[in-house]
């Protein structure tokens, strides 16, 4: 009775326990579920959050640091322009000889006869004549002073003192070639003030201020508005024109400035502007009313403008090098990144070839479509490299207007080549005092870099 009891009474209430257990553990078992499925996406997410910034930091170092050279690479990279077929031959002995001068370069001559023989005395049977050449520069030398007495007359008639030369605003006052000599190792010489004057103490015995050295600069810069509006004006015909920006200092002023550059296609001229923002208006300023092509990086600034658009492929290539070349990217991950940059190396590659057919126009669509197929994510793409996907994907047209237009390049080294004389002086000199000094810096870079570029400083120094 007593075990009839037990199975009638406790067996259901077992039951209903054991059915009541079992629905608790199937609920926590749907929330945990649930739990797990937030946290894996929440540890995935802070995994690419994690790469992304392990990537920026060794960016950052490298920038700091700059790059090491490691015994073995991890992957072989070759540089980041696509092979042009040319190859560097070995230098031979007489690329280390220097080039005889010509007769007019000769100064002087002097004349070495032997009558004996050096060793013996004795008389010579024959004789023959060997020529060389030394050339130096002088050092050391007195600056040129010249003292000018003008005479002066006083007309009753009209009250006035004439000379036969106007006088000028000081007693003593500084030559055009000192003028034309301290613009030049400013500018292209990226002399400071106070190089400046130790080197023409030093080579000229000539003690000049930093006050006088700026006026001279401002004054030079005054004189040559109209040839840097000719150069202008001269690079906004042509077929194509680089954009493109860099850090320039204000001392003094708050927010940051910028430099820019306008860069001829075919001359590779450029114009500068110095002590700017970083708006748009700065380069429709520089473009005006030019229809060339705008070849550029892929700032936002240049998105908007009317001209015909061309983004650079060699900032793309770069990027991927940088991801193929990580030290932060490991296993699957890494090889991924690898074929994405060997993949755009061989479009870029192809992007060059096809602009020296006869007509480009024909491998547009082809080509359009190997970049979008390569901008599709995958599952294994870093943050970094998603976001280089979305760049490609988004302005696949911008890649390829190069083959529409004749005569445009598929990259901007144009630009970034004539930033780089920009920099170093950044570097020694750290900016412009103001906005001024950093306009004047423009004009004299614009039209002296350009002078240097067609063989005419000579010219300059000398005055013609």
């Amino acid at each position: 009775m007593i075990e009839l009891h037990n199975l009638r009474k406790l067996h259901a209430t077992a039951r209903d326990r054991i059915n009541e257990l079992e629905n608790i553990i199937k609920q926590l078992r749907q929330a945990y579920g649930e739990r797990v499925v937030v946290l894996e996406k929440l540890v995935e997410e802070q995994r690419r959050l994690i790469d992304d910034l392990s990537l920026q930091l060794e960016e950052l170092r490298t920038i700091v640091f700059g790059r090491k050279k490691k015994k073995e690479e991890r992957v072989d990279i070759d540089d980041e322009t696509p092979p042009q077929g040319t190859v560097v031959a070995d230098r031979g002995p007489e690329s280390y000889k220097r080039t005889p001068p010509k007769e007019d370069e000769v100064t002087d001559t002097k004349d070495h006869p032997i009558d004996t023989c050096n060793q013996c005395g004795g008389n010579f049977s024959e004789k023959e004549t060997a020529t060389y050449f030394v050339e130096d520069i002088p050092l050391a030398q007195r600056k040129v002073v010249v003292k000018h007495i003008v005479e002066k007359g006083y007309c009753e008639s009209c009250r006035y003192w004439s000379t036969k030369e106007p006088l000028p605003p000081a007693k003593v006052i500084l030559g055009p070639n000192v003028k034309r000599y301290v613009t030049y190792l400013s500018v292209i010489c990226r002399q400071s003030y106070g190089q400046i004057q130790q080197i023409l103490d030093n080579t000229y015995d000539f003690e000049i201020s930093q006050g006088e050295i700026a006026k001279i600069l401002d004054k030079e810069g005054e004189r040559m508005i109209p040839e840097y509006e000719r150069l202008k004006a001269k690079i906004r015909g042509e077929p194509s024109i680089h954009l493109d920006e860099t850090g320039w200092n204000l001392l003094g002023y708050d927010s940051k400035t910028y430099a820019w550059t306008m860069t001829g296609g075919e001359s590779s001229e450029s114009v500068f502007i110095l002590g700017k923002t970083r708006g748009k208006g700065n380069a429709t300023d520089l473009i005006g009313d030019s229809k060339a092509v705008v070849v550029s990086d892929d700032y936002g600034a240049y998105r908007n403008l009317e001209n015909p658009h061309q983004l650079c492929c060699a900032h793309i290539l770069r990027k991927l090098r940088d991801l193929a070349t990580s030290s932060e990217i490991e296993n699957d991950v890494h090889d991924h990144c690898i074929s994405a940059y060997k993949t755009f190396k061989q479009i870029y590659s192809d992007i060059e070839n096809t602009k020296k057919l006869t007509d480009p126009k024909s491998m547009y669509d082809s080509l359009h479509a190997r970049l979008k197929l390569l901008a599709i994510s995958d599952s294994l793409d870093p943050t970094k490299l998603r976001r280089i996907k979305e760049q490609i994907g988004v302005r696949t047209e911008n890649y390829l207007t190069c083959l529409l237009h004749k005569g445009v390049a598929a990259d901007n080294n144009a630009a970034e080549r004539s930033l780089r004389h920009l920099v170093l002086k950044r570097k020694i000199s750290f900016g412009s005092f103001r906005e001024k000094t950093a306009e004047t810096l423009a004009i004299l870079c614009s039209v002296l870099m350009s002078y240097r570029q067609q063989g005419m400083m000579a010219t300059y120094l000398k005055g013609v």
